[in-house]
């Protein structure tokens, strides 16, 4: 978002729910205002990496596809993060949603994730996790019941039936397993009387559009075996470094697509109370406004520091980092932003040490380490800076003609 770029009015709507989801929370928390002067705050989102290694072998996974943990990591990785809750301040008004699991490998991985789950439900944290689901059978669930303390989980889908789930996952039995452990998940979920929200991720490539429709299909099956449903759905745009975009005609059939899916599931008793979250990229598309893609910051606007004050995350060696894609064991070039490790100081410690420190020069292949959300950060940091110290004053004052 630029600061002095002018909406339409139908462009105010999309903007103003960007406004209200995204940047409001950090302004009211001060994560932002501090992200902008440099000044230290406890991060306001943290995650947690708990992985060891990955199932899949996706083609767009920025990790290292010949990196995993040594299986003693497990036993000290628990450590790890109980002490990083055990340390939370829970001096900020959303203190409570500060976690989510997920990392650079797949988090399920862990054998003692349901432990950790469990142990920071129980200090008072809404636990969330982004998973592949392909670990999630019946056995593993009855063997780490503490993942059933989630407030939320999110299963990432690579395709929607055997060979498309092959073509991405490199995995023969990807698309059974995830499939049959949704479907078992929802019957045992049903008989529970715990608040687990379960959620779906699809990432639209460029010209596969249709696809989605047969995603919506899947959900619907899964969503047919029990009174226990998937209840939200977040669709988003590929955000790669790949250079590969969906075109403006593209993004007219999707328009449509989301129009007819919407009316599919309002007239369906197992998908009506589905949520379809769109995000910033595609909810312009689905009033009809075809904006192009999300804009990537550039390594020049990367600023040495990052935002920990706003984000920061954690692997299971305790290693913290500044960018959530920089989190992969032994990925080329992450471990220049390691800004410490939890065994030897505090969150607290490091993220000062670091802001007061010299920064990271950044390089071209850096912005790799950044996920969408890092780049809309970067972004806004980046414009706040420029437009001076009444920035704040500028960004209110924009908003509010709204």
């Amino acid at each position: 978002m630029r600061l002095g770029y002018k909406h339409t009015k139908e462009q105010d709507i999309i903007a103003n729910k960007y406004w209200n989801n995204t940047i409001l929370p950090l302004l009211d928390n001060g994560s932002l205002s501090h992200a902008v002067n440099n000044t230290y705050k406890y991060p306001n989102r943290i995650g947690l990496y708990p992985g060891l290694n990955c199932q899949f072998f996706c083609t767009f996974c920025g990790r290292n596809y010949d990196a995993k943990y040594e299986r003693s990591i497990a036993d000290k990785s628990l450590d790890v993060f109980k002490k990083i809750i055990d340390q939370d301040p829970k001096s900020d008004s959303n203190w409570s949603d500060r976690f989510r699991i997920s990392g650079g490998l797949e988090p399920l991985t862990n054998p003692h994730i349901g432990e950790i789950v469990h142990y920071g439900n129980s200090q008072g944290f809404k636990m969330q996790m982004y998973t592949n689901g392909y670990a999630l059978t019946e056995n593993f669930v009855n063997k780490q019941l503490g993942l059933l303390d989630l407030e939320v989980m999110r299963v990432s889908l690579y395709g929607y039936d055997a060979d498309s789930y092959y073509a991405v996952t490199k995995n023969n039995k990807s698309y059974k397993m995830v499939i049959n452990n949704l479907k078992n998940l929802c019957k045992r979920m049903s008989i529970t009387d715990k608040p687990l929200r379960l959620g779906v991720n699809w990432i639209i490539l460029p010209g596969h559009s249709n696809d989605l429709k047969k995603v919506f299909r899947m959900i619907k099956e899964i969503n047919s075996v029990s009174n226990f449903k998937i209840s939200f759905i977040t669709l988003r745009e590929d955000f790669s470094q790949s250079n590969n975009y969906i075109s403006d005609v593209e993004r007219s059939t999707l328009h449509n697509i989301f129009l007819e899916v919407e009316q599919e599931c309002a007239n369906d008793k197992d998908m009506k109370h589905l949520h379809i979250d769109y995000g910033y990229a595609l909810h312009p598309v689905r009033h009809g406004l075809m904006q192009g893609p999300l804009k990537m910051a550039n390594y020049e606007q990367m600023d040495g520091y990052g935002f920990p004050q706003v984000a920061t995350s954690i692997d299971s060696l305790g290693n913290q980092y500044v960018y959530h894609e920089s989190g992969f064991l032994d990925r080329p070039g992450s471990d220049r932003y390691i800004i410490g490790n939890i065994y030897k100081d505090s969150i607290e410690d490091i993220v000062k040490r670091h802001l007061s420190g010299p920064g990271i020069k950044s390089k071209p292949f850096d912005v790799g380490f950044l996920d969408a959300f890092d780049h809309t950060i970067t972004l806004l940091v980046d414009e706040a800076k420029k437009a001076g110290n009444d920035w704040l004053e500028k960004l209110e004052l924009k908003w509010k003609q709204h």
